[in-house]
């Protein structure tokens, strides 16, 4: 007889289910959101497991790599999945949750969701860090510029490194208002610090990373958007085509076809929205900024000519993310001749 299990995580607690392969319950009970208290309460069971599914969530990489360092054969599954089965219930409660997911497991109709390595998740946790510093610069930024314009007092084009002494030179005949927006910009000063900070052990990294070294090759790739990648995919062997992760990355155009109607829509946007973001920012440096000449450029410009540049660059990202990834497996750099552009075709 096999046995099944289902995990429903939160914070503190969660709910287990074991099924049997006839769906019958077998166990049901809670335990404390931890590896250790999981472990005991499996080992009580004395049941050979088959499949232990866990929803992805914040939760999910600790505890699945945990359980799979002790024996269990924890699984994450996709998120989407499992809201699309147990949408099915009327009542919707922690302990409906596991016995959903347990029966997920028992069927088979999920989708596993790759748990990367400490490692990703560290850099990962590095990006985002650095992302969210920039991200509330700018927000603090367009909040001074609105606070005074009502004084009529008009910022304009700046850059970075101009913007305080403009807000300065704007704000001198009037020092009540300066002494309300000064600790702003000390706040403002120390983002800058902190953030620059983070891009220098970035960009310490990638210089020592033979992978993002070798994806730097490519136009349009700098140390920000081949670390990004090499986070996201953590190993090149879990893609057995190279074409698959622009699907993974929500690169391809959804499908729908039914009885008379047969239409290719927008990109499915399922994957991973902050390398999606890279890989777009990077194919729009190589069709605008790059001045050098390489066939995939010239196919980008071909498919503006014909569309939008959006659609372009949308189109660039989905090559750029094959080329990266058979560059990451074979162990090349990016070749500019004519051969460039074919290569991701035949990956």
């Amino acid at each position: 007889m096999k046995y099944y299990c289902g995990l429903d995580i939160s914070l503190k607690n969660t709910s287990i289910c074991v099924v049997n392969q006839n769906g019958d319950i077998i166990k049901e009970g809670e335990t404390l959101t931890d590896p250790e208290a999981i472990n005991v309460f499996f080992q009580k069971l004395e049941l050979p497991i088959e499949r232990a599914g866990i929803e992805a969530s914040s939760l999910t990489p600790w505890v699945c790599q945990e359980l799979l360092r002790l024996g269990w054969p924890a699984i994450c599954i996709e998120t989407r999945h499992a809201k699309a089965a147990l949408s099915a219930q009327q009542v919707k409660t922690d302990r409906n949750d596991a016995r959903g997911l347990a029966h997920i497991m028992r069927t088979g109709w999920y989708k596993e969701v790759h748990v990367k390595s400490r490692e990703s998740h560290r850099l990962r946790i590095l990006l985002k860090n650095r992302r969210f510093l920039l991200d509330t610069r700018c927000d603090l930024d367009a909040q001074i510029r609105g606070t005074i314009k009502v004084f009529g007092l008009k910022v304009g084009r700046t850059t970075e490194f101009r913007y305080e002494s403009r807000i300065m030179e704007l704000t001198q005949d009037d020092p009540i208002l300066r002494s309300y927006i000064e600790p702003m910009l000390e706040v403002r000063r120390q983002l800058i610090i902190q953030y620059k900070a983070l891009e220098k052990i970035i960009l310490r990294y990638v210089r020592q990373d033979d992978v993002c070294r070798r994806l730097m090759t490519i136009p349009g790739i700098g140390p920000l958007t081949s670390l990004a990648f090499k986070t996201f995919v953590d190993r090149h062997e879990r893609f057995k085509k190279a074409r698959s992760v622009g699907a993974a990355l929500g690169l391809t155009p959804r499908k729908y076809a039914s009885g008379e109607t047969d239409y290719d829509g927008r990109i499915t946007k399922c994957g991973d929205p902050f390398v999606r973001q890279h890989l777009f920012e990077a194919a729009n440096s190589l069709m605008g900024r790059y001045t050098g000449s390489t066939p995939l450029k010239s196919w980008g410009l071909k498919i503006a000519e014909r569309g939008s540049r959006k659609r372009a660059c949308v189109a660039v990202s989905r090559r750029l993310a094959v080329i990266m990834i058979a560059i990451w497996r074979d162990g090349t750099t990016f070749q500019h001749g004519e051969n460039s552009a074919s290569h991701a075709i035949a990956a």
